[in-house]
């Protein structure tokens, strides 16, 4: 090809948003766009480079050679890892443009001018190699929000499964019990009583979860003031942790700071930090409620550490998660919920809830020596 057209080949690759590699049959790299490079870790293409250096990926490395074998398109689909990481390729035999056509014709001008007792001799260029384009489609962020309503589905089924077989069990045992055993009919009225209200609670939660990633949740946002937030937390929280023998105390730095929130959102978010750890924190244990301005004053913070039994690693990045739960063996049985667990919508919702606000929240942990959960919001506006 000439210098031109390999110029305007070069520009086009550029122009598509797409991994595009242009590979010849020894699966030499000859051509790379920017995002191909970018998804291959490679800052510039060096002569000779091959696409199993740049791209290790044995299917699809297979489909490239299936289109050059077949000379035929080829497509793929694969899922690198896991569902969340899937691409989709398709390998092309290129027709490469060439300049004997325009050759031709400018001999076939010039042959015209030749007297007739004279012949032109062309020779015939010798053929381009065949090259073919490769383009990578990621389909992580498509397949995410099908992915993530088939995990909620999922999940949902999963927590309702549970109460809802327990009620249905000690029902049957109720009615043969009621009559011929009084005392356990009535612990059976009790499980059922605690069972109902857990689904009250799955039900209430997933409602308000969903009002706040819509909007739809009506927020008032007013001044408060930081340090009587943390004080009508403690005293709320303060019977639950005297019940489980754990010292509950506030930490105040200058609390006297007035943010801009709903006050009983954050206060509910606040319980749900506090509450979770009481029921992760041994008897015994500290936990503290605090606040403290941010260095760049714009901001406040508010804190719940406890000296608890801390989240492991492999956790601790998921526990904003709807649904999703520690393991359960490691808290207190005598919580609401199968398990003790609870409905695991409380952090999810604190999540919403603290970015409404405009603030963020965020986990730090240690196994064995506790947990620290705190969220930041923004100061109210002072005339």
């Amino acid at each position: 090809m000439s210098t031109n057209i390999t110029q305007f080949c070069q520009s086009l690759l550029d122009a598509i948003p797409l991994p595009m590699f242009v590979v010849d049959p020894a699966l030499i790299v000859r051509h790379a766009n920017q995002p191909a490079l970018h998804l291959s870790h490679a800052e510039i293409l060096t002569p000779g480079t091959t696409l199993s250096y740049l791209m290790p990926d044995i299917n699809l490395l297979r489909l490239v050679r299936e289109c050059i074998r077949s000379n035929e398109s080829q497509h793929g689909l694969y899922d690198r890892g896991s569902s969340d990481n899937s691409w989709r390729v398709t390998v092309s035999p290129l027709v490469v443009p060439t300049s004997s056509t325009s050759d031709a014709e400018t001999n076939t001008q010039d042959d015209s001018k030749e007297p007739d007792n004279m012949t032109a001799s062309v020779l015939p260029s010798p053929p381009p190699s065949p090259l073919y384009a490769l383009v990578i489609e990621d389909l992580s962020g498509r397949r995410r929000p099908e992915q993530m309503q088939s995990d909620f589905l999922a999940n949902i089924s999963h927590e309702l499964r549970t109460p809802l077989s327990s009620i249905r069990l000690l029902a049957e045992t109720l009615e043969d019990a009621v009559e011929t055993d009084p005392d356990n009919a009535q612990q059976f009225i009790e499980k059922i009583e605690i069972e109902a209200q857990y689904l009250s609670e799955l039900v209430s939660e997933l409602l308000d979860l969903t009002r706040i990633e819509t909007g739809q949740l009506p927020m008032t946002i007013m001044p408060v003031e930081a340090e009587k937030l943390v004080h009508e937390v403690r005293a709320r929280m303060l019977p639950q942790a005297q019940r489980h023998r754990v010292r509950l105390a506030t930490e105040i730095h200058q609390g006297a700071h007035m943010v801009a929130a709903d006050s009983k959102l954050i206060s509910r978010v606040l319980v749900n930090l506090a509450h979770n750890a009481i029921k992760f924190t041994p008897t015994g244990g500290t936990i503290l409620i605090g606040t403290a301005a941010q260095e760049d004053q714009r901001m406040q913070r508010f804190f719940v550490h406890d000296t608890g039994i801390g989240i492991s690693p492999e956790d601790l990045p998921r526990v904003f998660e709807r649904f999703y739960k520690t393991n359960r063996a490691r808290s207190k049985n005598d919580f609401i919920g199968p398990g003790g667990g609870g409905t695991g919508l409380g952090l999810a919702i604190a999540l919403q809830v603290v970015e409404a606000h405009g603030g963020r929240i965020m986990a730090e942990s240690v196994v064995g020596k506790g947990s620290t959960f705190s969220f930041t919001l923004p100061l109210a506006q002072t005339n």
